[in-house]
Order: structure tokens, then C-alpha cells, then sequence
């Protein structure tokens, strides 16, 4: 048998006497923050214990317990808010908890404060603990937006529908595709914008708009720094080839219809067996598209009209649903 011999250590590179400087420092300020932090909770435990001492003494055990836990000092007076605070700030956490917070170190109710905070926009997921003796930690995960939903909802990448202010997104300026259809094919229209991508992507297109109608019929749009807005339609899923297969096959002869039609086709119907069908290039979309491309990529594109039936591949050999 042929042993391994271990990898040698990579040397670390020497640090600057100020990075020592610096790294000494803040190694001080830890341990004195822990070290403040240790005196705190003995000096508590010692105040505790004395009063548990001395109300046991006075009034028996039962109401001594009482006594205690329902003295000043384990009333909330710090909240510390981990995760996201940038979209999630502390001041909009301390607003959504404090109707829900009722009691105190012991006898709060820790998951009526959690479901206060997940309503709070931006949260996935919430979890509340204690810190002794009068300290409460929320901790937050946030959505990460996706799309934009029809109703003005945002949509996240697991495929959730949540309410949130599109602007205070990572990248504000990077535009959102638009998705429209019942809230419950919300995940549905997620993954179909990933497949319809990554099938658009030898074209390099962009998916700007899925729809998916109440009886199950597909359609988006794509454009390019080349191609203007185009509706696609693709119909609905047959048990012999799914949609995201007639997009593929869609793509792949793309460039050849283009090329037959001196531009590309201002739509694409795909409802049809073995072929689909194309209309004619709007020249006035493409001239639209020139010009934007000149004056810069501030303005917006379009919209794309509805257009003529104009049928350009081989007769197809069923009818469009």
C-alpha cells in the first residue's frame, strides 16, 4: 500500500509590529468586554441569591420564588438584534416586539415574540433567546429577492412570497423579472424562470417576464442588448414534451430564423407540434432598441405589443391551444 504523504504547511506571512500592535489591542478589548460582561452576571447572582435568602426567610419558599422572579432587575432592558440589521435595524425589531413582550426574563413567552418579529419586512426566520438576567437576543435570516410579484409583493429565491420595499435590496438598480399567476404557482414560476434561463442562455437573452394563466398555459418574454422585448408562448405541459423542451428547441433554430427574416422576430408562438410560429420583425422596436443603446442604459425598455399572426416555419401539425 502507497502512503500519503501529508501536504506541507503553507508559512503564514510574518505580520507588521502594527498589525501585532493592532491584533494585541483588540485581543485587550475582547477580554475586557468578557471580563465586564463575567462581573456583571457575578454581581447579579450574588444579588439574586441574597434576596431569594432573605424572602425565603421572611415569607416561605413559594412566595419567596414569587418575590424573586418578579423583581425589577429581570425586567427586559436590552435588546440585541444579530443577522441582517442593514434591511432589518434594530429600531424596526424593537417596534414589532414590544406589543408582544409581556412579562419578564422568566415568564415572557419567547415564541410570541419570535412570530412579532418574522412579520416584520425582509425576515425569513427569527430566533429569540435569553441572556441573563435582563437581556433578549433576536437573531434574523432575511429573504433574498428574486422577482417581483403582479401584486407588488416580492418574491425570494425559495420561491416565497413576502412584502418588502424593492429598493432596499443588495442592488437596487439591477431591475427584477416580473411574474404573473396564481400565488400558489409562485414556486412553480421560480424554478420555470431558472429552466427557461438556462434554456434562453446560447442566445443571451434575459428573462424579463414568466406567466403562468389560471388553466396552466406558459408564456415570457426575453430581450437582449440585440433582440427587443419578445413574447414567447409556450402552452401548456403535454406528457410528451414539457415546455422547457420546446424553449430549447426554440433556441437552437433561433439564429436561423433571424437570419431568414433579416431580424429578429417580434414573437414566437411555440404551441404547435414539431414547429412554431414567428411574426415578422417590428423595425420600429429594433430602431427603438439602436437608439437606447446609443443614448445609454438608463431608459427602460419597452413592452412588447401585441402582434400580427405571421407564420413563418413548416405547417405545423396541430393547432395552438
Amino acid at each position: 500500500m502507497t502512503k500519503k504523504r501529508a501536504a506541507a504547511p503553507v508559512p503564514e506571512k510574518p505580520l507588521t509590529p502594527e498589525e501585532k500592535l493592532a491584533a494585541r489591542e483588540a485581543a485587550r478589548e475582547r477580554e475586557a468586554l468578557r471580563e465586564a460582561r463575567r462581573a456583571s452576571l457575578r454581581f447579579w447572582t450574588k444579588t439574586v441569591c441574597a434576596a431569594a435568602v432573605a424572602a425565603a426567610c421572611f415569607f416561605g419558599a413559594g412566595r419567596a420564588v414569587n418575590y424573586v422572579t418578579g423583581l425589577p432587575v429581570f425586567t427586559f432592558s436590552t435588546l440585541e438584534v444579530t443577522g441582517d440589521v442593514v434591511r432589518v435595524p434594530a429600531a424596526r425589531v424593537k417596534e414589532a416586539v414590544e406589543p408582544a413582550l409581556r412579562g419578564n426574563f422568566f415568564t415572557a413567552d419567547l415564541s410570541a415574540v419570535r412570530r412579532a418579529v418574522e412579520e416584520v419586512a425582509w425576515v425569513r426566520e427569527a430566533t429569540v433567546r435569553r441572556v441573563w438576567p435582563n437581556e433578549l437576543l433576536i437573531g434574523v435570516e432575511t429573504h433574498q429577492a428574486l422577482a417581483l410579484y403582479e401584486d407588488g409583493r416580492l418574491v425570494s429565491t425559495e420561491g416565497v412570497l413576502f412584502a418588502a420595499n424593492p429598493d432596499e435590496r443588495d442592488n437596487p438598480s439591477d431591475p427584477l423579472p416580473n411574474f404573473y399567476g396564481p400565488a400558489a404557482q409562485v414556486p412553480q414560476i421560480a424554478r420555470y424562470w431558472r429552466e427557461f434561463s438556462l434554456a434562453l442562455r446560447p442566445l443571451g437573452v434575459t428573462v424579463t417576464d414568466v406567466n403562468c394563466s389560471d388553466r396552466g398555459s406558459w408564456s415570457l418574454v426575453m430581450s437582449s442588448d440585440d433582440i427587443p422585448p419578445t413574447r414567447v408562448e409556450l402552452g401548456q405541459e403535454e406528457a410528451g414534451v414539457s415546455v422547457v423542451e420546446r424553449l430549447a428547441d426554440m433556441a437552437a433554430a433561433y439564429p436561423k430564423v433571424a437570419e431568414l427574416m433579416d431580424g429578429p422576430p417580434s414573437s414566437l408562438d411555440l404551441r404547435y407540434n414539431r414547429a412554431f410560429a414567428a411574426t415578422l420583425p417590428d423595425r420600429d422596436a429594433i430602431e427603438r432598441l439602436i437608439m437606447q443603446k446609443l443614448s445609454g442604459p438608463d431608459a427602460a425598455p419597452e413592452t412588447p405589443e401585441e402582434p400580427e399572426d405571421t407564420e413563418i416555419p413548416d405547417k405545423p401539425n396541430g393547432n395552438p391551444e
